[in-house]
């Protein structure tokens, strides 16, 4: 794995949602055109979690995760290292749970809740 993608990742893991975004970015533009969805889907999931816990949107935000999954489906079970399968899985959950709420809040624990992108065996 490439030292910038897993610098992404761990900003990502630690909810720094937008240096994740940022570093993300560079490897996007580096990427050859094969790989960019899948670095695309990363930069979606990183975006729409920071819109949901530092601006509060849950809208957007939903529909952020949602395009990120879109963009995820071709690359499960694994690539570049990443267990997309259980990202995609559990970014779909957490989704639905964002549905399911009347007013999903944007809290402390919510924040702890939400999916990690874990590194493939």
């Amino acid at each position: 794995m490439q030292p910038k993608l897993k610098e992404a990742i761990r900003l990502f893991n630690r909810r720094n949602y937008f240096d994740s975004h940022q570093a993300l970015e560079e490897v996007w533009q580096e990427a050859d055109a094969a790989d960019r969805a899948l670095y695309e889907a990363l930069i979606r999931l990183a975006t729409g979690l920071h819109l949901r816990f530092n601006r509060g949107g849950s809208q957007g935000a939903i529909n952020l995760l949602t395009q990120a999954l879109m963009r995820l489906e071709d690359f499960r079970p694994t690539s570049h290292g990443i267990d997309v399968a259980r990202l995609y899985q559990d970014i779909e959950a957490h989704v639905t749970d964002l549905k399911a709420e009347e007013k999903p809040k944007a809290g402390f624990f919510e924040r702890w809740k939400v999916p990690r992108i874990y590194l493939a065996d």
